[in-house]
């Protein structure tokens, strides 16, 4: 069972936050990284989160294991922060609406950047690395939502399955 995300929780997973994608290799050791965009299914019930699979080997080889998936989505602006947990992901296709979707992420997160008075260059670098080729796909119903905004909310449970 999942939880149906709120349309607020949905157009702010799409961005422009920095997504961070986390499993527990098969030794109990946490591993993390960089997504590169985020797709929610039209009855917000489904993420998938898109992942260079170079720079995620570690992640990817957690959760083909059968560990659970965490994602943590942040906006630089404000710090407003959401994680959703799973107790699985699974691979699926990629498709032209994937790479669009990384393209997409990446120049949102790369003006939000901008805006906050980071360099163009810096920008230029994020769109550059987070338009990789070797992209993979993960999907997963979350199972709970958490509210990771720093203060005293923090951790709250905002829905759970």
């Amino acid at each position: 069972m999942s939880v149906q995300l709120t349309v607020e929780q949905s157009v702010f997973l799409r961005g422009p936050v920095s997504i961070n994608v986390a499993a527990a290799g098969r030794d109990g050791w946490p591993c993390v990284c960089r997504a590169q965009g985020c797709m929610v299914a039209h009855d917000r019930k489904v993420v998938t989160v898109l992942l260079s699979t170079r720079r995620g080997q570690a992640v990817l080889d957690a959760l083909d294991g059968g560990g659970g998936i965490a994602v943590v989505f942040s906006r630089p602006a404000t710090h407003a922060t959401l994680q959703l947990k799973a107790g699985q992901a699974t691979r699926t296709a990629l498709k032209t609406s994937h790479r669009n979707c990384a393209t997409l992420y990446a120049r949102a997160l790369a003006d939000e950047l901008v805006t906050l008075g980071y360099g163009a260059e810096l920008g230029q670098g994020l769109i550059a690395m987070m338009t990789a080729s070797d992209l993979v796909a993960l999907r997963f119903a979350p199972d709970i939502v958490f509210d990771q905004t720093p203060g005293p909310a923090a951790g709250r449970v905002l829905a759970a399955a």
